[in-house]
């Protein structure tokens, strides 16, 4: 069983594993390709015949499962042990609870707490509704098309 679990490289009719295959996405040529040569205007524009709010909400849900899927990649590198605090350059940050109390977590446990939150208002009906024909609440009417 070590090789299922990674322990071993050898599988378990004792032969070798075959040759890593070469990575492309590690060549030179790709690696040079950055995201920041697309223009990120073009790809956020709003199309036509799409109401800005849905447009909003949509991309709001989306850009919050990216981030999780983001951050899952790296969860395994930042543990309770080697990211005690959640900590950018110069800056501590804190959590606050439903009562308003501050809690001094670490990095993971933050994360946590934050996309928590973020699923639970994404998730709920009365913020983001799901339901053909359902309007989006009064909280979106702010939003205004340039």
């Amino acid at each position: 069983m070590d090789w299922l679990m990674g322990k071993s490289k050898a599988k378990p009719n004792g032969k070798k594993p075959a040759a890593e295959e070469k990575k492309m996405y590690l060549e030179p040529e790709y690696a040079k390709s950055r995201i920041t040569d697309v223009g990120f205007k073009e790809l956020v524009v709003l199309p036509r015949e799409i109401d800005l709010n849905e447009w909003l909400a949509s991309n709001t849900t989306t850009f919050f499962h990216h981030v999780n899927l983001q951050y899952s990649t790296i969860s395994e590198f930042c543990t309770g042990e080697a990211c005690q605090t959640m900590a950018v350059c110069n800056t501590q940050y804190y959590w606050y609870d439903e009562r308003g109390k501050k809690v001094k977590c670490t990095a993971p446990q933050y994360v946590d707490f934050v996309m928590s939150s973020v699923q639970k208002l994404v998730t709920d009906e009365d913020v983001f509704p799901t339901k053909y024909g359902t309007s989006l609440p009064w909280c979106w009417n702010h939003v205004k098309e340039r």
